[in-house]
């Protein structure tokens, strides 16, 4: 058996800043203030970052759980209106890869993303791509404001479900060095895809297993796996 872990944003599709987009539209209701996106970092971060360095940002000083909470839950309501009007699309041989896999019973499918559970299940829902994921047993933010923790509940989660999985059939599949360093933090194999915001040269400065410039068609991606 064979553990998929997959990033969303930037790895499984492009939503056009839909994200954003309802960050900013949060903000604005909340604060009555407007977020310069520029100075925060976001590509491979959490929401519940996102959220924290958002509220620092507009100067409401060191962000509380609540203040995350608060924010974090309206971007949620406000995602799927932003998912529509943005457009976005699916990566390239993403649901071919996700389909193929899914007809087949030794590879196991999950999400560590630093997506709120409700947030991926929205964004998925939206490009008809949630059918391929076990959510039960994926990572997701939660309470966590680093990636690194997540990565450290995913491999409790498979441990606890997957006992007699080894390390050598672990994967984290991601667009950003985030992505590679909580994949190697807990001894998955990982998979560097450039078709985010980081160049397949930037990816390769961090020695991933496997870095390519897109995704490549199911058969060559299976062929890898089992090398």
């Amino acid at each position: 058996m064979k553990i998929l872990f997959w990033d969303i944003d930037g790895t499984i599709m492009r939503t056009a800043k839909a994200g954003l987009f309802a960050f900013e539209q949060a903000v604005s209701e909340f604060y009555c203030r407007e977020i310069d996106f520029a100075k925060i970092t976001t590509s491979g971060m959490t929401d519940n970052h996102i959220a924290a360095q958002v509220i620092e940002h507009i100067g409401e000083g060191q962000a509380s759980n609540e203040d995350i909470h608060k924010l974090t839950r309206r971007y949620e309501e406000l995602l799927p209106v932003f998912l529509a009007e943005r457009g976005g699309y699916i990566l390239p041989s993403v649901k071919e890869i996700l389909a193929a896999l899914h007809q087949k019973e030794e590879y196991v499918q999950l999400l560590l993303t630093g997506n709120s559970r409700c947030g991926a299940e929205i964004k998925l829902k939206h490009y008809g791509l949630d059918q391929y994921f076990d959510f039960e047993a994926s990572a997701f933010c939660g309470h966590h404001l680093d990636r690194h923790d997540i990565a450290k509940f995913a491999l409790k989660s498979v441990s606890e479900r997957y006992p007699h999985v080894t390390m050598e059939d672990i994967f984290v599949i991601g667009d950003t060095p985030n992505d590679i360093n909580c994949g190697k933090s807990i001894g998955a194999k990982t998979i560097a895809v450039a078709t985010g915001n980081y160049s397949y040269q930037q990816l390769a400065e961090y020695s991933p297993w496997w870095v390519v410039e897109k995704l490549p068609m199911p058969q060559e991606f299976i062929a890898k796996l089992a090398e």
